[in-house]
C-alpha cells in the first residue's frame, strides 16, 4: 500500500510541475501526457468508477480512460457530422503538454447506437446514442511505452491535481490487485430469446421472400438472449477472458451510469492515420474445426459458397460507394481472404484510400455506418424492412466506438460479438445476413455461433 501511495505521489509531483506551464496556455482543454513505466495495461482493471477502454492484444495496445473532463452529445440523422463539427472546434484549441516526449497524443473515447433516432431506453439506459467522452485520465499502453495523460478544461491547477489525485488513487490501486488464481467457473443458463427460433425462422423467411421480389438485395435482422449466471458478472475478468481467448479481435468496454458494455468485434469500420484511411469488408461466416485439415476444408468451402460470396460482395460494393465521395485512390482485392478467429472464419477484404483534405473521420463514418455487413443492401431499403420488422432499435450493438486524438487520427470497430452486463445477468446479441440464397435454420445456426464467443468467455467472468 504504501509503495502504491508513493507511486501516485511522484506522478502527481510531475504533473503539479508541469501544470504552470500548461495554464499560460490559451485552450478550452488541456492536457499533459507523462510516461510511467511503473505501470502496465495489458487487462481492464477492476474499477469502481466509470471507465472506457480499448484493447487490441495482438497490437499491445491498451486505452484506458476514467472519469469526464468533457462529453459531446448528438441525436439523430446528422449526429456524426455534429459531433465532428464540435469536435474540431475543440480541437483547433487542445493544449497537449508532453514534457517526456513521449511522442502519444491526448486522446478522447467515442461510440453510437446502430439507430441514430434509438432513444436508449430501458436495457440501454445509461448510454447515450452518440457520444465523445474527454476522460480526465487516460492510461496509454503501447508495446514498449506505457503514459498516462491528465485533461481537464478549467485553469485550476488544485482543482486538476486533487481530482486527479483521486483517480490516480484508484486506478493505481487496481492494477496491483491479484486475480484469483483459481475463479469459480460460472454455470449460465439461458432465460429468454427475441425472437424465438420459430419467429425467426418466419421472420428470415419474409425477408427472402421480400429480396426474391426484388425490394432488395440484403439485410440483417439480429437475436438477442438473456442469460442468467450463477455469480455476479465481473467485466475486468470478462475481459481478461476476451484478451486471452480473442487475441486478434478488438476488445471494446464501457460503464456509464450503470450501464456496462462489452464487445469483441473483429470489424474495423474506418481506421485513420493522416489521410490514409482503411476498412474491414466482412461477411459470410461458417465455423472452425479443431482438425487443421478440416478447418481447411471448411475454409475452402467458404471460398467457393455463391450465397456467402454474394453477401460479400455487397457488403465490398456498399462500403466503396460510401468512401467514392470521400477518398480518391481507393483500393480492394478482387477476391476475399480468410478471417480466422477462435470458432468463426469469416470471408474478408480490406479496403484502403486516401481522404480527401476537407474530410474528418466522423463525417465519413457518417455516411459509411451501417455497412451492408450489419444492415444490408441497398441501405435505404434495408434499414426500412428493418424499420418495418422492429429490428433496428439495437442500442450499440452494430453501432461503433472507438477513439480520436487531437490530430483527427482514430479508429472505429463495429460493435459485434457484444454483451450488456446487469449483475448476475447479460444480454448477448447476434445477426445474419439475409440473401435469397438464406436457408432459416441455416441463419439461425449461424448466430448461434456467433454468440459462443460472447458465452465461452461469461462462463469465466
Amino acid at each position: 500500500m504504501a509503495h502504491r501511495q508513493s507511486v501516485t505521489k511522484t506522478i502527481i509531483a510531475r504533473l503539479s510541475q508541469a501544470l504552470p506551464d500548461l495554464v499560460k496556455q490559451q485552450g478550452g482543454l488541456f492536457s499533459v501526457t507523462l510516461t510511467v513505466p511503473e505501470l502496465q495495461l495489458h487487462h481492464l482493471p477492476p474499477l469502481k468508477s466509470n471507465w472506457f477502454y480499448w484493447g487490441e492484444p495482438n497490437q499491445r495496445h491498451y486505452l484506458l480512460g476514467m472519469g469526464e473532463a468533457l462529453r459531446l452529445s448528438a441525436l439523430g440523422t446528422r449526429r456524426l457530422q455534429q459531433l465532428s463539427d464540435q469536435f474540431e472546434r475543440l480541437r483547433e484549441s487542445w493544449i497537449q503538454l508532453d514534457p517526456d516526449q513521449t511522442g502519444l497524443h491526448a486522446t478522447a473515447f467515442t461510440g453510437f447506437a446502430f439507430n441514430p433516432d434509438d432513444p436508449m431506453v430501458q436495457a440501454w439506459e445509461g448510454l447515450p446514442n452518440a457520444a465523445i467522452f474527454f476522460p480526465e485520465l487516460l492510461l496509454q499502453q503501447t508495446a514498449d511505452t506505457c503514459a498516462i495523460t491528465f485533461s481537464f478544461t478549467h485553469k485550476d491547477p488544485l482543482r486538476a491535481s486533487l481530482r486527479s489525485q483521486h483517480l490516480l488513487q484508484e486506478l493505481i490501486d487496481s492494477l496491483n490487485l491479484d486475480s484469483d488464481p483459481n475463479p469459480v467457473k460460472a454455470i449460465l443458463s439461458r432465460t429468454g430469446a427475441t425472437p424465438s427460433d420459430d419467429e425467426w425462422i418466419s421472420q428470415v423467411s419474409h425477408a427472402t421472400s421480400s429480396i426474391r421480389q426484388g425490394t432488395l438485395d440484403k439485410v440483417v435482422p439480429f437475436r438477442r438472449i438473456s442469460v442468467q449466471s450463477t455469480h455476479p458478472f465481473d467485466p475486468a475478468r470478462l475481459m481478461a477472458s476476451l484478451d486471452d481467448l480473442h487475441p486478434s479481435s478488438i476488445l471494446f468496454s464501457v460503464r456509464l451510469e450503470g450501464s456496462t458494455f462489452a464487445a469483441a468485434t473483429p470489424e474495423h469500420l474506418i481506421t485513420r492515420q493522416g489521410y490514409n484511411i482503411s476498412c474491414d469488408a466482412i461477411g459470410g461466416t461458417i465455423k472452425r474445426a479443431p482438425n487443421p485439415v478440416d478447418d481447411m476444408n471448411l475454409g475452402k468451402t467458404l471460398l467457393s459458397d455463391p450465397k456467402s460470396r454474394h453477401e460479400h460482395a455487397l457488403v465490398v460494393k456498399g462500403i466503396l460507394d460510401s468512401l467514392k465521395v470521400h477518398c480518391k485512390n481507393l483500393s480492394a482485392a478482387r477476391d476475399p481472404s480468410l478471417k480466422r478467429l477462435r470458432n468463426l472464419q469469416h470471408l474478408w477484404t480490406g479496403i484502403s484510400g486516401e481522404l480527401d483534405r476537407d474530410t474528418t473521420l466522423l463525417r465519413v463514418a457518417n455516411d459509411l455506418h451501417p455497412t451492408a455487413a450489419v444492415s444490408g443492401f441497398p441501405s435505404a431499403s434495408a434499414e426500412r424492412w428493418l424499420h418495418d420488422h422492429k429490428n433496428n432499435t439495437r442500442g450499440w450493438y452494430t453501432g461503433a466506438a472507438g477513439w480520436l486524438d487531437n490530430r483527427g487520427d482514430g479508429e472505429l470497430a463495429v460493435l459485434l460479438r457484444c454483451a450488456l452486463l446487469n449483475g448476475e445477468q447479460a444480454e448477448l446479441f447476434a445477426g445474419a445476413g439475409v440473401t435469397r440464397e438464406s436457408c432459416p435454420i441455416a441463419e439461425l445456426q449461424e448466430t448461434e455461433l456467433k454468440f459462443g464467443t460472447m458465452l465461452e468467455a461469461l462462463e469465466h467472468a
